[in-house]
């Protein structure tokens, strides 16, 4: 009697362990993939749903910034390849943004107007690991 108790918590020990380390990979997978930073192209983003939100990467036409006064609303132009995308930014742009050391800025939101203006939701400077003057 005893060999068939000890049996069945071994059995069921085994399968408790088994099924919480397909949890521990399951939860590793995961917090893996949301830490990668993919990013579309200007180019790619053409062939986008303007429903869905993505990310699109470029580098700052420094001359078409523009901010209305007394607000945090900005426009601007990223390029990529030759390509120009036309965005617009509600809030305070990183203290990077403007730099000539940035290397990219990364645009989180969604295309808006007919893919006309991308609307950023979030603003991202890639920036070098070290700097040479």
């Amino acid at each position: 009697m005893m060999k068939k108790i000890a049996n069945n918590f071994n059995y069921k020990l085994a399968i408790s362990l088994f099924v919480l380390t397909l949890a521990i990979v399951y939860l590793g997978l995961m917090t893996i993939q949301s830490s990668k930073t993919y990013y579309l192209t200007i180019d790619e983003i053409s062939s986008a749903n303007s429903s869905d939100s993505f990310r699109v990467a470029g580098k700052l036409i420094l001359e078409s910034y523009t901010r209305e006064s007394d607000s945090t609303m900005s426009t601007f132009n990223i390029t990529d390849e030759g390509k120009i995308l036309k965005a617009s930014f509600e809030g305070v742009l990183p203290d990077m943004f403007f730099s000539s050391k940035s290397e990219q800025i990364i645009l989180e939101g969604k295309l808006i107007n007919n893919g006309e203006l991308f609307k950023a939701e979030n603003v991202i400077v890639k920036c070098p690991s070290k700097y040479e003057e």
